[in-house]
């Protein structure tokens, strides 16, 4: 079982774009390997911020040889990268998963999320307000703005995706079935997120790292580079057949929870997404009874995130055995 490490670096990663079919990928893997990948934050890194992270955390007062050295490199490299047209996000990728093909699930289970630095950026999103430096404590787990308010080390990605058939590119503050900016705080240690596999080999991506974000204050991100264990399986379509419509959207799995998602810019659309995934999911994924099935939406809320672009919603697990295409 594979445990490659894949680097931040110019060559793999885009900078503000999510990959699309015309990309080559970067990494090859077969179903259930294991892969390691050190994503980058973009901080230090935008034309705002001067485009020079040993300058910009310089200013905090870190030392050049603790700001990573991929975020240097990429810094160096000349990349083009507009922010009036490119998205913010680091994006790392293409993965193939040999095997992988259209109408197959990918699952993406998130195995460790590990700090690459000792400090993290919490910014306002939309730069609306001053950004603050947040030193993390590797034991406790924990960091602490300038005025002592804490901060908890929840880390999650923000970004993970595969590939469109159309072959182009996404920006990569966009989501849709073929997953995206999902900004779910529920993308962290334990959790699964089920993607539908769109072209041969997946190529799938993933960038977007946090440290975590500050609770009551909506919006407030502790950004920070992060080394992303992931393992990467093919659900194949001869058992997600079974799902009725399930699969055509992602979702995802806690060790606790069901996470079914809506993603519409038009939040009643959204709304109704999420809903009619979580019954699917329920009927053709769990063999919940329908009555049953629809008890557990009537006591469900459901929540909007995104900056309003998305839906979704946290059922408690069914505790059966999710169906198999030979008990189906």
């Amino acid at each position: 079982m594979s445990r490659d490490l894949l680097v931040s670096r110019p060559g793999t990663v885009l900078w503000g774009w999510l990959p699309g079919a015309v990309d080559r990928p970067v990494m090859s893997v077969g179903t259930g390997d294991t892969v390691l990948v050190d994503t980058v934050s973009h901080q230090g890194l935008t034309g705002d911020q001067g485009r020079d992270p040993v300058a910009y955390f310089g200013g905090f007062g870190i030392d050049p040889r603790d700001v990573p050295a991929d975020l240097r490199a990429l810094a160096e490299s000349g990349a083009a990268h507009e922010p009036a047209v490119d998205g913010p996000h680091v994006v790392t990728g293409p993965i193939e998963v040999r095997g992988a093909r259209p109408g197959d699930v990918l699952a993406v289970r998130i195995e460790d999320l590990a700090p690459r630095s000792g400090y993290g950026v919490v910014a306002p999103r939309g730069r609306l307000g001053p950004e603050q430096l947040c030193h993390l404590d590797p034991v406790a787990r924990t960091g602490a703005l300038g005025d002592g308010t804490p901060l908890e080390f929840r880390p999650s990605l923000c970004v993970m995706g595969v590939a469109t058939s159309d072959g182009l590119r996404r920006h990569s503050t966009r989501a849709g079935s073929f997953g995206g900016n999902l900004d779910l705080p529920e993308l962290t240690v334990g959790a699964t997120l089920h993607l539908p596999v769109q072209v041969p080999g997946a190529l799938f991506h993933l960038g977007g790292p946090r440290y975590g974000t500050l609770r009551g204050v909506p919006g407030l991100v502790w950004h920070g580079p992060l080394r992303a264990t992931v393992r990467l399986d093919v659900i194949p379509q001869a058992e997600v057949r079974h799902w009725s419509g399930a699969g055509r959207r992602p979702y995802v799995t806690t060790p606790d929870h069901l996470v079914p998602l809506g993603l519409d810019a038009d939040v009643d659309r959204a709304l109704a997404q999420c809903q009619s995934q979580a019954l699917e999911l329920l009927l053709g994924r769990y063999g919940v009874p329908r009555a049953a099935a629809r008890a557990r939406l009537d006591a469900t809320d459901f929540r909007i995130h995104r900056s309003g672009h998305g839906v979704h919603a946290r059922l408690p697990l069914p505790r059966c055995s999710p169906v198999s295409a030979s008990a189906a």
